[in-house]
């Protein structure tokens, strides 16, 4: 009896042991050429709700920073703007650093996936902007397209 609750014991403690692959992800939405008659900028919470919802569903430790406006859309890979944030995700113990920029006047959204022990941009994904007749295409639309960037993770 000792011995069958001994290695079921065991047994139970490497399974307990065997690490899992989640990822730390950290986001930052980023938001340009906003229009003055919609200050709010919608679109970039539904960006940052499906980033949030599809990473932790899919069983990664997700985390977010305060969204950030800026003027014009930043011209290399990792805006300046990032930095105070990428340092905090970094600091924070996150593998990954995702940046989502959101401009309004292009119309597009660009997805930037960086990893925080190199600071190296890994990929990036663009997707255009489009109206949705309702808000469930919508979600649906951006669901999809943060799926594909999470696949990237290792």
């Amino acid at each position: 009896m000792f011995k069958k609750r001994l290695i079921l014991g065991l047994f139970a403690g490497i399974i307990a042991l065997y690490p899992l692959g989640a990822a730390n992800v950290s986001f930052l939405v980023m938001e340009t050429g906003m229009n003055a008659d919609d200050p709010n900028g919608n679109y970039s919470a539904l960006w940052e709700n499906n980033l949030l919802d599809v990473f932790f569903d899919m069983g990664h430790i997700v985390s977010n920073s305060l969204k950030i406006q800026i003027s014009q859309k930043p011209a290399g890979d990792f805006p300046a703007e990032a930095r105070r944030d990428y340092t905090s995700a970094r600091e924070g113990g996150m593998d990954y650093f995702i940046i989502a920029i959101v401009d309004y006047k292009a119309p597009n959204v660009s997805l930037r996936l960086f990893n925080t022990k190199s600071s190296n941009m890994i990929t990036e994904q663009k997707y255009a902007i489009s109206s949705f007749r309702n808000t469930k295409d919508e979600n649906e639309s951006i669901k999809k397209a943060v799926a594909v960037m999470a696949a990237r993770l290792k």
